[in-house]
């Protein structure tokens, strides 16, 4: 499987948006309100051009036609380059090729951007507890259980539920 990572442009606020207001994605984030693309724009003005966030499309490569396909977008938010730390969000996709092995792929390929293009020291990222697999994935992933922060967030029932902040360090 060839996965590569690309900035985002404006142009793909359509497919964003369609991924961001799934019912599966919405399980996964903190804020659960459906954006627009109106919204998805203002962000992408606001966070994106700005620098403050680093969004970057996941793209597929059909090994056997060659073709190229976006499965879902990641990113780096908040960039505090003072203390050389910041966080990454995984943001699903429901696409089929969106699966551990590319999610797996992407996010070590963000971790390796944190540390090498943007010289960050820390990268920590959200998980509800109980996602097990989200977990596991960003374990995988070389981060570490840094902390449980209890009745964090609301899930997608509406029920407060506890959440790990994960961590790794650029040891190099």
């Amino acid at each position: 499987m060839r996965v590569y990572l690309t900035p985002v442009k404006a142009e793909d606020g359509k497919e964003i948006v369609k991924w961001r207001n799934s019912a599966n994605v919405k399980a996964h984030c903190f804020t659960k309100s459906p954006i627009t693309e109106e919204s998805n724009s203002k962000f992408f003005h606001d966070y994106i051009e700005t620098g403050k966030y680093k969004q970057y499309l996941v793209n597929r490569v059909d090994d056997q036609y060659g073709v190229i396909y976006p499965i879902a977008t990641v990113y780096l938010k908040d960039m505090d380059y003072e203390n050389n730390r910041c966080e990454l969000c995984v943001f699903t996709s429901d696409d089929q090729e969106w699966n551990t092995e590319s999610q797996s792929i992407a996010i070590k390929m963000l971790i390796e951007k944190a540390f090498k293009e943007f010289h960050m020291h820390k990268v920590f990222s959200y998980v509800f507890a109980d996602n097990k697999d989200e977990v596991e994935l960003l374990k995988s992933s070389g981060m570490h259980e840094e902390a449980l922060l209890k009745n964090e967030a609301k899930d997608i029932n509406g029920k407060y539920t506890d959440v790990y902040r994960m961590s790794i360090f650029n040891e190099q």
